[in-house]
């Protein structure tokens, strides 16, 4: 499989020119038209500058306009579940962004509608004018789907960019980003971004935006923020139309100064994940950066222009207004060097993993050096938890879900929530206790070595989240000291736990049955961890860990100690009166891309539509904003008030 990645060393390419530091390659097609080998010529630059520009030649150029961005293509194009970039500012030229996802799609034309609710500020530069006095527009015929560029100087470049860094806080900017698909055609075989031929290739699986294309609709100020690619690999971006990106790079040869000074501004998510640049969350201007000793690389790209980033090289930045971009990672046989030793975020629900050894072996047809067996490479395989950030979705039509809601008939919920599932795939972390667990996004290995469970009676930990502070989780003493259970799971067991406000404990652990004990969560897989309740619906065998069962679409009713699997959840009441009741604070489950959600709604929109924003448990690494009628259980919404979990008792009386 190596022959078919052949490089040819007699093939010398420099750069036509270097701009702020970055090399800007404009080659001929001869030069262009291998892309595996082209990259191998000018990967000595990329990994000095951690960034490249390609312009390419204008035959390829005119062929993807002509076979591409037809009405038809293009009229296929979905901009799905944009974000809105809340920005806080902790100092001067120091910001951290919050991504509240919003549950809607957009045309590429509805797109450019909204570009015009989202315009960067006029322009106070003279403009260019004739002899008489007249000013100088541009006569280009401009596309529908487009617009046109040519304001976007270098000059008007400058002024946006010394725009966007003053009022980066103010105004959220909305990013349609990580939207699968492509406006390549299979009839471009040359730079197609869709299929590039490179060792990823040689994968088993197909990963959306590292293997599969991701599309990025682009507004004025929607950013992307510090960070490395997933696995350290190389990224290529095509601007397919529209206004300027900013791009900002560090030289790999400042990467580690670059680590020390976020860390220290950002010190206490860095001690929560060392890992934390790949939240992809972190934002420190160019000037603040240099102030401190970094240098930062910069380059404006245009549309019908790719950048390539490669490994080791953070990078960050802006569009400067409507555009689509297309993007996914790849890799060269250089790039083993750093998979081997490259990090992941554990804390996360989109980190990603290669099988190096495997890739390795289908790449060189040999066995990876550093393993002992091939079994050994079978046994380090690790695939995608969560693809990034989405995957491709189906939105679903409000009127199936308010029917399923409303009546809860078996076959139709299945039905619906079949198409909301989150697959389960395999994923083996690298041996070390996590700081987080995640509940629903994988499934662990066996041989994973478990973190100490606070709990009794489940297997998550809270003490250390976002969560902490609800009375669901906190831990009550036991009458097996030093054991502890939270507040939610105890409730679980109304038959076998009573509370004693005496010695204000949890008593009766001994009366949960070696049964409840054996049972398999059907939510995290485990079992013989803590203890299960099962739906008390006759014959249904699904069993839940408390905390478990919040994301599975489980309805709680503490007060009867009714419990309902999603499957049998029969008789929910969305009147507009439990509507009414949701309040901030409220936990709630709910129903998005996919899946059955728990988690906390942080804000509430008065608009029509009545939209909450949800803080998404367990992981509190996600806000999103759904409809109010997706909440699927809103009588048992749980408020963060001691008094709905006072079933067992109330310590503090």
């Amino acid at each position: 499989m190596q022959s078919s990645y052949q490089h040819d060393s007699s093939l010398h390419i420099e750069p036509h020119h270097f701009e702020n530091g970055v090399p800007v390659f404009l080659p001929t097609y001869q030069e262009f038209e291998n892309f595996y080998s082209f990259n191998k010529a000018i990967n000595k630059y990329g990994m000095s500058s951690g960034i490249v520009k390609v312009i390419p030649p204008k035959e390829w150029s005119d062929e993807v306009r002509a076979k591409c961005y037809t009405l038809e293509n293009l009229a296929s194009i979905l901009i799905r579940n944009p974000i809105l970039q809340n920005v806080n500012m902790n100092q001067p030229g120091v910001f951290q962004f919050q991504n509240v996802e919003r549950l809607r799609k957009y045309s590429i034309f509805r797109w450019k509608e909204l570009a015009k609710k989202y315009q960067p500020p006029k322009s106070k530069l003279k403009k260019e004018t004739k002899e008489d006095g007249e000013s100088v527009e541009s006569t280009r015929e401009v596309p529908d789907y487009t617009i046109d560029a040519s304001e976007f100087t270098d000059e008007r470049c400058e002024e946006l960019e010394k725009t966007y860094w003053k009022s980066l806080p103010y105004s959220a900017p909305m990013y349609g980003a990580d939207s699968l698909g492509s406006l390549f055609r299979d009839k471009i075989d040359v730079w197609n971004v869709s299929k590039l031929p490179n060792i990823l290739d040689l994968m088993d699986v197909r990963l959306p935006g590292v293997n599969e294309a991701y599309l990025y609709g682009g507004l004025w100020k929607s950013s992307f923020a510090w960070h490395l690619e997933d696995q350290d690999l190389y990224l290529i971006n095509y601007l397919h139309f529209g206004a300027p990106k900013k791009w900002y790079l560090i030289p790999q040869s400042q990467h580690e100064q670059f680590y020390q000074v976020m860390k220290s501004h950002f010190e206490e998510e860095w001690k929560n994940c060392s890992e934390f640049l790949r939240h992809k969350t972190f934002m420190m201007s160019p000037a603040t950066l240099e102030k401190l000793g970094v240098q930062v690389n910069q380059i404006v790209h245009r549309e019908g222009e790719f950048i390539i980033t490669y490994p080791y090289g953070y990078h960050a930045g802006f569009n400067l207004g409507f555009n689509l971009a297309e993007s996914v990672n790849f890799a060269l046989d250089d790039w083993f060097e750093f998979g081997k030793n490259t990090k992941k975020c554990e804390c996360i629900s989109d980190s990603v993993g290669i099988n190096i050894p495997k890739l390795w072996k289908n790449f060189y047809g040999t066995k990876y050096p550093e393993s002992d067996s091939e079994d050994e490479a079978e046994e380090e395989e690790k695939v995608a938890a969560v693809p990034k950030k989405k995957t491709e979705i189906r939105i679903i039509d409000d009127s199936d879900l308010e029917t399923a809601i409303e009546m809860h008939d078996e076959s139709d919920v299945e039905s619906i929530m079949s198409d909301h599932s989150i697959e389960v795939v395999k994923v083996t972390r690298n041996k070390r206790n996590p700081r987080k667990r995640k509940l629903r996004n994988v499934q662990e290995e066996d041989e994973f070595e478990e973190e100490d469970s606070e709990c009794y009676l489940c297997p998550n930990n809270f003490q250390n989240s976002r969560f902490k502070s609800s009375p669901m989780f906190d831990l009550l003493k036991t009458d097996m000291p030093p054991l502890e259970v939270h507040r939610l799971c105890a409730n679980m067991f109304p038959e076998q736990l009573s509370y004693n406000k005496t010695t204000k404990s949890v008593v009766g652990l001994n009366n949960i049955s070696k049964q409840q004990m054996k049972l398999q969560c059907s939510v995290c897989r485990k079992r013989g961890i803590g203890a299960c309740f099962q739906c008390n619906f006759k014959r249904c065998a699904r069993s839940y860990h408390g905390s478990c069962g919040l994301s599975d679409g489980v309805k709680y009713l503490l007060e009867t100690g009714e419990v309902r699997c999603k499957h049998h959840n029969k008789g929910a009441d969305n009147s507009e009166d439990l509507v009414k009741s949701i309040k901030v604070g409220s936990f709630v489950q709910f129903v998005f891309n996919k899946g059955v959600f728990a988690g906390k709604v942080v804000n509430l929109h008065d608009n029509p539509g009545h939209f909450v924003e949800i803080e998404v448990y367990p992981l509190a690494s996600d806000i999103i904003e759904v409809p109010i009628e997706n909440i699927i259980n809103p009588n048992a919404c749980f408020i963060d008030g001691r008094n709905r979990f006072n079933y067992l008792g109330n310590p503090s009386t």
